[in-house]
């Protein structure tokens, strides 16, 4: 029995297909196909009953499952240990990003990583945050870039910064852009993301409402292009604009903000490349958002 029979059986369990498991494992289909074979015969019992579409993991098969991501884990556990040990930090890191952020902090991190890190692999993949935690927690992703509190007692958050929301409206604006309170929205039409959005909930938290405007859409690229047509206003992070071309405006103290943070599992063990990721992203956020100071936090 060996390892990468192990990571095998993990994959072919995961894809229910000897083609997806081979291609996701970088190997030939016959080549993991005879190594999982191999291995039952072997262990003496089939881990997968090959005669359902798709195939199946049997109930013994389960049992061997779970052991053997347990061991993989403690071998990359063991292998990041390695690792840690070296002066530069090195390895592979998957980090899930939810797009309201990832939109203008991906653009400002990637290169930095890519650059001042060359030993490291990172990938990106931009998802809302409940694909991030159930990811999260079958271990498809090892870092998630969200908004918090989650309240998930199996993840652990490093909260990053603190960034207040602000109006953003069309160019012909003429009205109030400082200290706004709830009543300098209401002659306004808000547009919202969609349901799938943390960004669209805290928005309706800070208006106070449940529902609000006839308009929803799916990304902050759709949201500015229609404000800047002059059909409403919105709330946005307020990273994501450009202080000499866009006009917003910022609400009086204590400010609405959301809480920024990079979350993992318990048992996470690749601490070194999580600085590498939290330092990158502290050097490009304003010192200002570092600390929550006289501000109000909106949940999610």
């Amino acid at each position: 029995m060996t390892l990468t029979q192990l990571r095998y059986l993990v994959a072919l369990d995961k894809f229910k297909n000897f083609a997806r498991a081979a291609e996701s494992c970088l190997v030939a289909q016959p080549t993991l196909s005879l190594q999982v074979q191999k291995l039952e015969q072997e262990i003496g019992s089939d881990i997968f009953d090959r005669t359902k579409n798709p195939i199946a993991t049997t109930s013994f098969g389960h049992e061997i499952i779970d052991q053997a991501k347990k061991i993989l884990h403690e071998s990359d556990v063991l292998e990041e240990m390695f690792r840690e040990g070296k002066e530069e930090a090195s390895g592979e890191i998957t980090v899930g990003i939810i797009p309201t952020i990832s939109a203008y902090l991906l653009p400002r991190i990637f290169q930095i990583l890519n650059t001042d890190y060359p030993k490291i692999s990172f990938r990106f993949f931009e998802l809302p945050t409940s694909q991030i935690i159930q990811k999260l927690e079958a271990d498809e992703l090892e870092v998630g870039i969200l908004a918090t509190p989650l309240n998930n007692k199996t993840i652990i958050e490093q909260p990053l910064y603190y960034e207040p929301f602000v109006t953003y409206y069309p160019k012909n604006y003429s009205g109030k852009l400082v200290d706004l309170e709830l009543d300098d929205l209401n002659s306004q039409e808000i547009i919202l993301l969609g349901e799938e959005h943390c960004l669209r909930h805290q928005s309706l938290k800070i208006c106070g409402q449940k529902t609000l405007g006839k308009i929803e859409c799916g990304s902050l690229e759709t949201i500015r292009n229609m404000v800047d047509l002059g059909v409403g206003m919105t709330l946005l992070p307020l990273l994501s604009m450009n202080p000499d071309k866009d006009k917003f405006g910022r609400f009086k103290v204590p400010e609405p903000v959301r809480e920024v943070s990079l979350v993992y599992k318990n048992g996470f063990y690749k601490k070194k490349i999580l600085q590498t990721i939290s330092k990158t992203i502290l050097s490009v956020t304003p010192k200002e958002l570092k600390d929550i100071g006289n501000r109000k936090l909106i949940g999610i």
